[in-house]
């Protein structure tokens, strides 16, 4: 009876795995699945006797820590079985079974199962098929499918890339996501002039793709770890809190504006991204200990969001018999934010990036050009939960503002708010201060109580 097992084999840190077939002493042959599977993904099982009793071998089969692991798993076992049915067959009928009989078994049945997976090594085309995965990606917090945007993103990506390809008369694979083919795509991309900001973002994609393709067991490039994408100054546009104020004051003829501003301002007091603040209604509304409460679940991490309903919106919510403004789109609040904030002449001299009609090799076409606007040109949607996170910081606990924006780190958070570390030492030195001028007043009131 033949007796089947898996090697994990290579230099580097990714293993190409091998099939081993032996029965008895004739034959012990290893020929290449055409998977590959990370070091770190590989469990090694022990010696169960001899002279290596206990120790580490090179066989083994993918950990069982992820979906990813226990496809890759199936795959192998599927694998194994087929094979040793064929050895049976072949023995049967007296085949001679060697290296090469065994090298063309696998081929034949990974031929005729995945042709699919081979063409998948194609860069687009494996693209194509993780922006058809990311809908049923399980997300750690067990949620089933990542945003829109996230989705948008890749096929941004896949749209950029192909243009790529075209210009340089050549389709590349998986295997070729090296530094070396970063730095063409940079310098195509920056010839056709997208930002270092938008280039930094489709480099960050195209590297989670590969690493993905990687846990799949597709040949992928061993520099792929060594890859980096270029850092941009992003600019952190916010709405203050007298901006707030002269917005709220400002009064519209047209009813889509004064909605607008009504969303506006709530999602610059709740600290919400847009896609989670245009879906709130009545229902969200929740009585908790006396206290009205805002009670939401954040449509892109699945978090559970509890907050205490604010003055300002309690105020917007009466003004409309308790209901929210009017539902509008992603698109028109976008839209009308920028025209409101026009009108309401939020015009302060800004840094930041706008798109515009420019001419790239002759024609024209819109990019993101960065300089010095009128504030209102800057405004978009996502003005709301920076400005939120901004102006209340160092007023709230900054656990506090995280749990409420979502951030899960105190460094992300400081960083999304462009707070440096002159920042803060600036904002520790004031609380030494205030602690200073208390534990002063205490020694005062001392002083005195004694004196009497």
């Amino acid at each position: 009876m033949a007796q089947i097992k898996f090697i994990a084999r290579g230099n580097s840190n990714q293993k190409e795995i091998y099939l081993r077939l032996s029965a008895g002493r004739a034959i012990n042959i290893k020929r290449k699945t055409g998977y590959s599977i990370d070091k770190t993904l590989w469990k090694f099982t022990k010696a169960s006797k001899g002279a290596n009793k206990g120790k580490l071998t090179e066989f083994g089969e993918p950990k069982q820590t992820d979906a990813i692991g226990k496809q890759l798993k199936e795959q192998l076992d599927s694998l194994a079985t087929e094979i040793n049915k064929r050895y049976n067959e072949a023995t049967e009928k007296g085949t001679t079974i060697n290296g090469n009989w065994l090298d063309e078994q696998i081929r034949d049945l990974q031929n005729r199962t995945s042709t699919e997976e081979q063409d998948k090594s194609d860069l687009i085309t494996y693209l194509q098929y993780y922006i058809e995965y990311l809908p049923s990606h399980i997300k750690k917090n067990g949620q089933r499918g990542l945003s829109k945007n996230t989705i948008q993103k890749f096929n941004n990506l896949k749209n950029r890339f192909a243009d790529f390809q075209k210009a340089k008369r050549t389709r590349f694979n998986l295997a070729d996501i090296t530094p070396d083919l970063i730095a063409q795509f940079d310098k195509y991309l920056r010839k056709n002039g997208y930002s270092d900001n938008y280039i930094g973002t489709l480099t960050k994609d195209i590297k989670t793709l590969g690493k993905h393709a990687r846990k799949e067991g597709f040949k992928v490039s061993s520099q792929l770890d060594y890859i980096t994408a270029v850092k941009a100054e992003t600019y952190k546009v916010i709405l203050t809190l007298d901006e707030l104020e002269k917005i709220k004051n400002t009064t519209f003829e047209r009813d889509a504006l004064d909605n607008a501003r009504d969303w506006l301002l709530i999602g610059c007091f709740i600290g919400q991204r847009v896609s989670d603040l245009l879906r709130l209604t009545a229902d969200n509304v929740v009585s908790k200990g006396g206290l009205l409460m805002l009670e939401l679940t954040q449509q892109k991490t699945g978090n559970k969001v509890i907050l205490p309903l604010q003055d300002q919106v309690q105020e917007i919510l009466q003004k409309r018999s308790g209901q929210f403004p009017r539902k509008i789109s992603d698109q028109k609040f976008n839209t009308y934010i920028k025209e409101l904030c026009k009108q309401a002449e939020i015009k302060t001299p800004t840094k930041g990036t706008i798109k515009q009609e420019v001419k790239i090799n002759n024609k024209k076409t819109f990019r993101n050009v960065t300089g010095v606007f009128p504030k209102h040109e800057l405004i978009t949607s996502h003005i709301c939960r920076r400005s939120f996170a901004t102006n209340y910081y160092g007023d709230i606990p900054t656990p506090l503002l995280m749990s409420a924006t979502g951030h899960t780190t105190e460094n992300k958070f400081l960083i999304y708010i462009g707070k440096s570390a002159t920042d803060q030492a600036h904002q520790l030195a004031e609380y030494w201060a205030k602690l200073s001028a208390m534990n002063k007043k205490e020694t005062n009131l001392k002083v005195v109580k004694k004196a009497n």
